[in-house]
């Protein structure tokens, strides 16, 4: 169904793992950076132990990729359900989201064909 369409075609060009990938660990970076700066200024009693800031900072990393990655999947989830939209009934995402169906028409000429 998916090759009948030329969905696979779209599905090659999906960038959007790589991209929330990347977000996850700039996420995780930032959240890390503000902890460590919130140690650094506040200065919480375990700030004079090294090993213990350093595993403040893992956890922050951890955190913030963890709460993008989130977010990513449910991105992820809403472009999985657009392809498969697309490829079962082009005709309703073309009812439902007309400018989206005349952008992919436009990009992916393939896609609409027999409708």
């Amino acid at each position: 169904m998916i090759k009948d369409r030329g969905i696979e075609a779209i599905i090659n060009d999906n960038l959007i793992d790589n991209v929330l990938t990347i977000g996850s660990l700039l996420v995780g970076a930032l959240t890390a950076l503000l902890v460590y700066a919130y140690i650094a200024f506040a200065g919480p009693p375990f700030s004079a132990n090294s090993h213990t800031i350093l595993l403040v900072e893992m956890a922050a990393f951890l955190f913030g990729f963890t709460m993008m990655n989130l977010v990513g999947e449910i991105i992820t989830s809403g472009t999985a359900t657009t392809f498969v939209a697309l490829a079962e009934d082009p005709e309703a995402l073309a009812r439902t989201k007309p400018q989206l169906y005349e952008k992919i028409r436009q990009t992916y000429p393939e896609v609409a064909v027999g409708i």
